[in-house]
């Protein structure tokens, strides 16, 4: 029974289904699905990406707003101090030449003592104006006698300038001088007389900001100083003076003050006309925190009403200054703002402004101190920022719309699909099973099928093909049993035969084997003497050359040893004979000898050294490690270096340089120490040739040695080039053989430099070439794989 029922389970568990549900399953499971996964990601991907992309330009967009207006606050502060220290300019050149008045004698025309008369209460004022004139009221408070008159009078000097003042700056509306007196001349002109008349008597100047604040108790440093806004006494509304003392010299007595007036509404209009980007505007605030100018755009901001006009129902005999209302810190809903505007030159911060988010960006006007604020909606300054936003937002939702209208249209038109495909195929593969059960039961000729497929064609031609053929098999069967076991019977005597064949083959083969073995051991062995031969022979050259180089040396060494005894000898010999004095000349010119003999041995000596350090650098490994390397910088650092030593050993050596570096070149890979003492060794060879080229009756022969790298192709090209003598064109075969040289003996080559700079180069995997003119020129070019070429692997 349980043989019955495990068939039964399988069964089950592997249900069958049609070929229309597992093309639908295999589309969706293996295609479909994955593909809208896929979509979703992107989607996902886009939204995620362009969230962090959208806050990063959000921020961005935040930031450049606030800095360009941090930076049109702190532009039109310059402007607005540029503006106002032009006023304190004038107010500097109204002190001097005021000091200058006091000192200065003056004669009026005639009409202007006419000008001047008496009030009932003792004071001198004008009583009417003449053009280019000022006005003048001498105070009560002073008995006025002939001096003060004449003092007032001397003092009408100065009208040309007040007037000058006043009419050719924008921005002044007054200018005057208060002597300490009580003395007051005003351009322009206004009626003193009326004023006496309504008033009675002149106040004291002294009372007021205008004045006092110039003394030396508010300003010890007796510069031109700035009030803050008040309603002027002479009738022209809320305005600022620019104030300066005025001292004889040698003197701390302060003798007066002059100033210069700008009009609340002048700074407001100034203020107004500011152009400020979003819709912003610019506002004065003083050092204490009152608001000094501010434009009709602000007035609902800050809830306030710009005071411009002063009604003077009344004589103004004190300080007005603004209302509390204009001061910063005098408002709670304000006052941390403030602290912070008055205690910072320059500064950003957001501030609530009637319900709306604004900032404020303020710099410091640096003639007087006060704050230009610039005030601005965030809603203005961020309008970019935020429709950007709501701009990739639509995007993202059109994109999810138009996925899900597409992928139900698709699936709609593949399962139409999915629904002809599974017929077209269910009919052949169902001829095809019962063509199958037929060859199966032995009808091996089949009649030739028909089927839209192509595969499914070549399938049932096939199986016909697979029925003759298996009905041809069948018949050969037997036959081929038959023969088989002839063929078994043959093959097994064959195969006796060939064993014994090849066992006496491998016999002779063992032979062959042993005796090669002995050859090869002789060939090692050869080629080891040969080596040794080889290396015995370049040891013979490399001793010949040095001793070659060392004996002459060593000959003017042993030479002039020996002369140098014999001439001692002689030094001994005569100052023995002959002690007296007479002979002195003699003995300085043995010294004298003596002395050469040993700088030429000590020359001879350094020489022997100096071939000696050679071949040692020439025998040093030079193992390291390869790192990217700049061949122009590298040029630099040793041309500099090579010309320096060069000038050490001949100081009248003047040589022109010449470079002629292409800075797209890139790097090569190079061990920077040992590339540098290539470089080095032909630049010393070219300052060695034009030396000696120099010492030649060459006419007007210009010294210039031209370095040169470019590109070409994946390597680097670097070019040493001098217009020295030049090389033989039968030594340059020769020219980078150890211990050749082609400079004359004695100074110290002994021919390994090029030797080891074309062994360096040979090891970076580059090369080293020599071509020269005789008499014209001589070049060395070296080339090295660029580093993007090279495949980098340590120097060995």
């Amino acid at each position: 029974m349980g043989a019955t029922l495990l068939p039964q389970h399988r069964r089950s568990a592997a249900a069958p289904v049609s070929l229309l549900r597992l093309i639908w399953r295999t589309y969706l499971t293996s295609a479909l699905v994955p593909l809208f996964f896929i979509e979703v990601a992107l989607i996902a991907a886009y939204f995620i990406t362009n969230s962090v992309i959208r806050e990063q330009n959000i921020t961005t967009l935040q930031r450049l707003a606030t800095e360009q207006l941090r930076y049109a606050s702190q532009q039109q502060a310059e402007n607005i101090s540029a503006q106002l220290a032009s006023v304190a300019y004038s107010a500097e050149l109204l002190r001097r030449q005021t000091a200058r008045a006091f000192v200065t004698p003056f004669v009026p025309d005639a009409e202007e003592p006419l000008r001047y008369a008496f009030s009932k209460g003792g004071a001198l004022y004008t009583t009417r104006n003449l053009p280019g004139r000022a006005a003048l009221l001498y105070s009560s408070l002073t008995r006025i006698r002939e001096p003060e008159r004449q003092k007032a009078l001397q003092f009408a000097q100065l009208d040309p300038l007040l007037e000058s003042i006043v009419e050719t700056h924008p921005l002044i509306t007054q200018a005057y001088v208060l002597t300490a007196d009580h003395m007051t001349r005003l351009y322009p002109y206004i009626n003193y007389g009326k004023i006496l008349e309504e008033n009675g008597a002149a106040g004291d100047h002294s009372v007021y900001n205008y004045y006092y604040e110039a003394d030396a108790a508010h300003n010890p440093e007796r510069k031109v100083i700035w009030t803050d806004v008040y309603v002027d006494t002479a009738g022209q509304g809320w305005m600022s003076s620019a104030n300066a003392p005025v001292y004889l010299e040698q003197s701390d007595r302060l003798e007066a003050v002059v100033g210069v007036d700008v009009t609340l509404g002048h700074l407001v209009e100034q203020v107004r006309q500011l152009r400020l980007p979003w819709n912003s505007y610019g506002m004065l605030v003083g050092q204490d925190g009152t608001i000094l100018a501010l434009p009709a755009q602000g007035e609902r901001d800050w809830e306030l009403k710009e005071l411009t006009q002063y009604s003077y129902q009344r004589a103004i005999k004190y300080d007005i200054p603004k209302p509390d209302t204009f001061n910063l810190l005098k408002r709670e809903e304000y006052r941390e703002f403030g602290q912070r505007l008055v205690s910072e030159q320059q500064g950003l911060q957001t501030v609530i402004l009637a319900g709306r988010s604004k900032q404020v960006a303020w710099s410091t006007v640096k003639c007087n101190a006060w704050k230009l604020l610039v005030v601005a909606d965030e809603a203005d300054i961020f309008a970019e920022a935020y429709e950007l936003n709501k701009r990739v937002l639509r995007v993202g939702l059109g994109m999810i719309a138009g996925l899900v209208f597409f992928y139900a249209l698709f699936f709609a038109w593949l399962y139409r699909k999915v629904r002809r495909t599974s017929g077209t195929l269910a009919e052949p593969l169902l001829a095809l099973e019962a063509m199958m059960q037929r060859i199966g039961q032995g009808e091996y000729s089949q009649p030739q099928p028909t089927y839209p497929i192509i595969e499914l064609q070549r399938t049932g031609e096939g199986l016909v093909r697979m029925g003759q053929t298996l009905g041809q098999s069948n018949a050969s069967l037997h036959q081929a049993r038959t023969d088989l076991e002839q063929l078994n019977s043959q093959l097994e005597e064959r195969i006796q035969d060939r064993t014994r064949e090849l066992e006496m083959a491998n016999a002779t083969l063992h032979h062959e084997n042993t005796a090669k073995q002995m050859l090869i051991q002789e060939l090692q062995r050869t080629q080891s003497q040969l080596i040794q031969s080889e290396k015995l022979a370049s040891l013979a050259h490399l001793t010949s050359g040095i001793a070659h180089e060392l004996k002459n040396p060593l000959n003017f060494i042993n030479n002039l040893s020996e002369a140098s005894v014999e001439l001692s000898q002689d030094l001994e010999r005569a100052l023995h004979e002959h002690p007296q004095l007479l002979l002195m000349g003699e003995v300085q010119d043995l010294i004298a000898h003596l002395k050469q003999n040993a700088a030429i041995v000590h020359q001879h000596g350094v020489r022997a050294d100096h071939i000696i350090q050679s071949m040692m650098e020439h025998a040093r490994g030079r193992s390291s490690a390869l790192e990217p390397t700049d061949v122009i910088s590298l040029a630099e650092q040793y041309l500099e270096q090579a010309y320096a030593e060069a000038c050490v050993r001949n100081p009248d050596l003047v040589v022109n340089f010449v470079r002629e570096f292409d800075p797209a070149i890139g790097k090569v890979q190079a061990m920077p120490q040992q590339l540098g003492r290539v470089v080095q060794n032909l630049i010393h060879n070219a300052i060695d040739a034009l030396s000696l080229k120099q010492r030649q009756p060459f006419p007007a022969f210009n010294p210039t040695v031209t370095v040169r790298t470019h590109r070409d192709g994946g390597e680097v090209i670097l070019q040493v080039e001098d217009n020295g003598p030049g090389i033989p064109e039968e030594l340059q075969s020769r020219i980078f053989e150890p211990f050749f040289t082609t400079k004359p003996p004695g100074n110290g080559n002994i021919g390994l430099g090029l030797s080891l700079s074309y062994d360096i180069i040979k090891l970076h995997g580059g090369k080293l070439a020599v071509e020269s003119e005789l008499g014209r020129y001589t070049r060395f070019t070296m080339s090295l794989p660029a580093c993007d070429e090279l495949q980098v692997t340590p120097a060995q």
